[in-house]
């Protein structure tokens, strides 16, 4: 079996109160974009699970991997003793706000339970989700949606608009736990903003964690400012960073935007679109 696993971008994100557990209560807006990891499920010889990891963005130890915890935690839950190779191509850049490894982790427990019978309800495999990370149990159902809670409580967003967006990732990377611990003034309430047209999304373009980690990263303003400058309606940095996306009106400026900013050797950039929505499987 051979799946694609989507990234996301955040066009709305407020950090509201911490909660007992070391997480803070979220507000955030999240849509599926069309950039892309592959991943191949093959039976193994041997009982366990194997995982081999390419790509432009592999790193770490294999078994560090949301893949690899991913298919333990279906093995655990589901009782049953895996015998599997697992190969990820890696495209989406790790440590950029934009989920790639939440992604794949959704799509490694969707693929295993479809490959094992439906073994697990969508209970199951929600509560396997969370466990995993607070952005997982998204990428599930992944489409443009509110997340509240830690980010498990999830409400679609149906009028969302399907929007031109060029993902600019810049030479490092920056750490969720590290962007936690800059932000100063998490929100007092949640506000949500009407997110229905491409007008009111370039009105509610929101990002608590921007301003902070543009003082630490300046970096991160200059990239805002050349995607403005090269025709995006709007831009923000993209959940705790370091990429950010460029709105535009349509795909021709985007690529318009795209061919005048490879000049710059030191910027990775995505030209893509959000999705309405993503199935890993078919008919799903």
């Amino acid at each position: 079996m051979k799946i694609k696993t989507p990234a996301k971008i955040t066009p709305y994100l407020q950090v509201l109160s911490p909660r007992n557990d070391g997480f803070h209560e979220v507000n955030i807006a999240l849509a599926p974009v069309s950039i892309f990891d592959e991943l191949e499920l093959r039976p193994a010889v041997r009982a366990g699970i194997g995982l081999e990891v390419t790509g432009s963005d592999a790193k770490g130890a294999p078994r560090e991997n949301l893949v690899y915890r991913a298919a333990l935690a279906f093995q655990d839950a589901s009782g049953m003793e895996l015998a599997l190779e697992l190969r990820l191509h890696k495209n989406i850049p790790s440590g950029a706000g934009l989920g790639g490894g939440s992604g794949n982790a959704a799509g490694t427990l969707l693929a295993l339970n479809a490959l094992h019978g439906n073994a697990l309800d969508e209970e199951q495999l929600a509560e396997l989700a969370l466990d995993l990370g607070s952005d997982v149990p998204f990428f599930l159902r992944p489409t443009p949606s509110l997340a509240r809670g830690r980010g498990e409580q999830l409400a679609a967003l149906p009028e969302f608009p399907e929007l031109a967006l060029l993902v600019v990732k810049p030479p490092f990377e920056i750490s969720t736990a590290q962007a936690y611990g800059m932000l100063k003034d998490p929100a007092a309430d949640p506000v949500t903003p009407p997110m229905g047209s491409l007008d009111e999304v370039l009105s509610a373009l929101e990002n608590q964690f921007e301003q902070p980690l543009g003082t630490a990263y300046p970096e991160l303003a200059e990239i805002k400012f050349r995607l403005l400058g090269a025709g995006a309606a709007g831009a923000l940095l993209s959940g705790s960073g370091s990429a950010l996306f460029g709105v535009f009106a349509d795909a021709a400026r985007r690529d318009s935007a795209a061919d005048l900013l490879r000049g710059a050797s030191d910027l990775t950039l995505f030209p893509c679109r959000t999705l309405r929505n993503h199935a890993y499987l078919p008919g799903s």
